[in-house]
């Protein structure tokens, strides 16, 4: 009796343990991770947990770079069409200047001038988001400029110019090409407003090479951390599979011979005891 005891004992132990280990199985099976809690493995828990977490940090640097880039795109477009605008305006004042004009047509060609005075300060005020303007020399100044967070403890940034048509930015509002003289200062302003919009334009052009290469350090720590935790956690389906299938079967040995030792007994007894 002890020895049948003792098998079934066994039999029972075999079964829950492979029992276990199935639940196991199927867990990783279904998530596609070999360590689905601490109970797996605690250290390697915690340690995927971590990487993980820092994986997300360098994920949110990425969204502020990209949301960064986004504003510094739109404040460059603007840029460019001011550059745009002050041509046109230079082509204007340049042909006033070079006299031959009635004045007619000189105040003809001064009424296209203020509109695109007017035009330079519109460019300047669409250029921002949600009632912002990046272009009205808010932030122009070091410390108060537009700050884009680009990694643990690192930020960059921008000093934005005034570029509105008045004398705190671009200074052209002022000028006029009503007559020769008048056109003579403006070309100078107009010339001077070119060369700050250049400049500023190659300014942001450094700013954005740099943004995209702190973009690619984070990319790069990030995917490093996502290869350790797939080290970590990749599974072989086709295995487990296998695995599991194997353990069934053993587990219906398992209940077979239990079921063995019950019938086994119970010829003893019928033996022993007929009917």
């Amino acid at each position: 009796m002890t020895s049948y005891f003792a098998t079934i004992l066994r039999s029972i132990s075999n079964y829950n343990r492979l029992e276990n280990v199935n639940r196991t199985l199927t867990m990783q099976l279904s998530t596609g991770k070999k360590i689905n809690s601490p109970s797996d493995n605690p250290f390697l828990y915690r340690k995927i947990q971590s990487y993980e977490a820092e994986s997300a940090a360098y994920e949110s640097y990425l969204d502020r770079i990209d949301e960064g880039a986004a504003v510094v795109s739109v404040v460059s477009d603007a840029a460019s069409l001011q550059l745009d605008t002050l041509e046109k305006m230079l082509e204007i004042a340049n042909q006033v200047r070079a006299g031959g004009l009635s004045t007619g047509e000189r105040t003809a060609l001064n009424e296209q001038y203020e509109k695109l005075t007017e035009e330079l300060n519109e460019i300047s005020a669409n250029a921002g988001f949600d009632g912002k303007s990046y272009l009205d020399g808010t932030y122009a100044n070091s410390g108060s400029g537009f700050k884009v967070a680009t990694g643990p403890g690192e930020s960059y940034e921008f000093l934005f110019i005034n570029a509105t048509a008045g004398s705190g930015g671009l200074d052209v509002e002022s000028t006029s090409v009503s007559s020769v003289p008048n056109a003579n200062a403006a070309v100078a302003k107009l010339e001077a407003a070119v060369e700050t919009l250049n400049g500023f334009q190659q300014r942001l052009g450094t700013g954005e090479f740099i943004l995209e290469s702190r973009a690619g350090l984070m990319e790069s720590k990030q995917r490093e951390l996502d290869e350790l935790v797939e080290n970590y956690q990749e599974v072989d389906p086709v295995r487990l599979s296998a695995e599991l299938e194997r353990n069934r079967v053993l587990q219906q040995y398992a209940l077979a011979a239990i079921g063995s030792v019950f019938a086994s007994q119970q010829n003893l007894l019928d033996y022993l005891f007929p009917r």
